[in-house]
């Protein structure tokens, strides 16, 4: 009677032993990327937020422009500020909620400012049908790398508007920073109605 040899041998096991070890390395690869993609998603989905929700307030305010002159300002005016940083002012209908009950009819300044090597846009309010002073300007995005604001009129873009027409259209573009290296650009376009120039 011939002896079978029952059981693995020490080169079985270890082949088998490498092959579960490769097994669970690439699952736990898999979950590890996923993981981080998850984490860069999240983090870099408050930008997207802010983005948002800065171009839908923006661009409704835009499309509530009132265009009649009040007093020695004009209608709406964009530059940059004596410290170099880009600004936005413009008359509009569409005022915040808190400001309802004074009127329908306000002055709204977006002005990007720098703040320890980051840039941040602030937004600010004046009544104008009341006399109220301007609203304190309260932080709209932080951790911006640049905000450029472009006017188009007449087949060209400018960098500044000062007229008593608004331009015919207005394109903003913002970058951000992520966290997990790289920029993160966004670009909005508005075309203003009864915009000119």
């Amino acid at each position: 009677m011939v002896r079978r040899s029952a059981g693995f041998t020490l080169i079985e096991v270890i082949i088998a032993v490498l092959i579960g070890s490769l097994l669970l390395s690439s699952i736990y690869g898999v979950f590890g990327a996923v993981s981080a993609a998850r984490d860069r998603l999240a983090d870099e989905g408050i930008f997207y937020h802010q983005a948002r929700i800065f171009f839908d307030r923006v661009g409704g305010e835009l499309s509530s422009m009132r265009m009649a002159v009040l007093g020695n300002r004009a209608v709406l005016e964009g530059g940059n500020t004596v410290q170099g940083t880009t600004y936005l002012e413009f008359n509009t209908e569409l005022v915040s909620p808190l400001q309802r009950q004074r009127g329908g009819l306000s002055r709204v300044r977006y002005e990007v400012r720098e703040d320890g090597g980051a840039l941040t846009l602030y937004r600010s309010e004046e009544m104008l049908l009341a006399n109220l002073a301007a609203s304190e300007p309260l932080v709209f995005i932080s951790g911006l790398k640049a905000f450029v604001i472009r006017y188009y009129a007449a087949g060209q873009w400018h960098d500044s508007w000062s007229r008593n027409q608004p331009p015919q259209m207005i394109e903003f573009q913002l970058e951000v920073d992520s966290d997990h290296g790289g920029v993160i650009p966004f670009r909005s376009s508005f075309v203003l109605s009864g915009g000119r120039g």
